[in-house]
């Protein structure tokens, strides 16, 4: 049994809002990504405060809420969790095989049959997710370590002493959304 249900929720990005050049489009992508928070507080019963950063950049606490976003060009994600909590949100898209070894060493790579494009971005948004969960950048990432591929949906983690479950969920095809999800039950809300 679950003891706890969070809501990530995903929002998409409008057609003019994707037209928008350089800062002006980040800070229509960071607006949208903060109502899919007020969003996922709402859907979860919680009553979500104002979404601070400390110095660094690192979210703070909202009311005691932890509080994660991703964006991209076409699409939005965030979650709102009174537990440390992780969101990322990538699209599909060829990447190099040199990237490949950056996002995972050989005896992660070897708990796949093989290395294929998805596999590359689930442990990458695994990855990510686990990191802004602990406040930590992507200077850490060859310390947060795939330990296991439960399901297709599901991977194990560990960051430092602590071992981490994630949850992804596939959105059009070709955006990969991946969310911290240990003891939870996850309710997502896809909304256009």
């Amino acid at each position: 049994m679950f003891e706890l249900s969070l809501h990530p929720v995903i929002l998409a990005v409008s057609a003019a809002d994707q037209r928008l050049m350089r800062r002006a489009k980040v800070e229509a992508l960071r607006r949208r990504a903060r109502e899919a928070a007020a969003l996922s507080a709402q859907y979860g019963g919680f009553v979500l405060g104002a979404l601070e950063k400390d110095d660094a950049g690192v979210p703070l606490p909202s009311n005691g809420l932890y509080w994660s976003l991703s964006h991209k060009e076409r699409m939005v994600a965030a979650v709102v969790s009174p537990r440390p909590v992780g969101i990322d949100l990538e699209r599909l898209a060829p990447m190099h095989s040199r990237m490949y070894d950056r996002i995972a060493d050989a005896a992660e790579w070897a708990l796949a049959p093989y290395k294929i494009e998805k596999l590359f971005f689930r442990y990458w948004t695994a990855k990510e997710a686990v990191l802004k969960a602990v406040s930590k950048g992507l200077t850490r990432l060859d310390r947060c370590r795939v330990q296991a591929i439960v399901d297709d949906d599901h991977l194990q983690l560990q960051y430092e002493q602590a071992v981490w479950g994630v949850t992804h969920y596939w959105v059009g095809g070709d955006h990969l959304v991946t969310v911290t999800s240990d003891h939870v039950a996850l309710q997502w809300h896809v909304l256009e």
